[in-house]
């Protein structure tokens, strides 16, 4: 293995000009330091920017989702309301006028909720003869039928529940004054009244 012994002489700077090491070291530390402090403002400023040209952006965003959209609610509006329909004045005319699409939507509509059209089982009608409910009746009997069927298993329960209550304690108070007082606590009465109502229940 060699060994090499090199030796720098620095000293020549000090010599030129009045330029010495401490000079250069000093002036490339305050170049570092200005880059550094040149980059992270450059940085902050250009993050800045961005978040500035972001929110314009998004502001700018809504307000053209609000123009278009306004705009294709005025058209849609203007042209729907435009469209006519149609319409002989009746079966035996040829004669025809002409409704706003949202008439005859309506029309057409209320047609169909109140035509005759189910049997009372709640399927469509093969012959006219068997259309008994509309498609209103339908919804509504349905409707009404499962609320009372509640309310009315509900109140029975509760009558069944009062009426057992009342002839238990009425049956209680005939014992107790036709037997002393001893007797039904070695019985236990109430004990066997309530055994003998879950048994009648179950």
């Amino acid at each position: 293995m060699a060994k090499f012994n090199i030796t720098v002489d620095l000293d020549w700077m000090d010599d030129e000009e009045g330029y010495s090491i401490d000079d250069e070291l000093k002036e490339r530390v305050i170049k570092g330091i200005e880059d550094a402090l040149l980059k992270r403002a450059t940085d902050d400023a250009v993050k800045a920017v961005d978040d500035k040209i972001r929110e314009k952006v998004g502001e700018a965003e809504n307000s053209i989702q609000e123009a278009v959209d306004k705009f294709i609610s005025t058209v849609c509006e203007e042209k729907i309301n435009k469209i006519m329909i149609p319409v002989k004045k009746n079966s035996w005319s040829g004669e025809v006028k002409y409704k706003p699409l949202s008439e005859y939507v309506g029309e057409r509509f209320n047609y169909y909720i109140t035509e005759k059209k189910f049997d009372k089982d709640g399927n469509v009608a093969r012959w006219s003869s068997e259309s008994v409910y509309s498609a209103a009746d339908l919804l509504t009997s349905d409707y009404l039928k499962k609320e009372l069927d509640t309310k009315v298993e509900t109140m029975i329960s509760n009558a069944r529940k009062e009426v057992e209550e009342s002839l238990i304690k009425s049956f209680e108070q005939k014992l107790k004054e036709n037997l002393s007082k001893d007797i039904i606590e070695k019985m236990n009465i109430p004990d066997v009244l309530r055994r003998f109502s879950e048994m009648s229940l179950e």
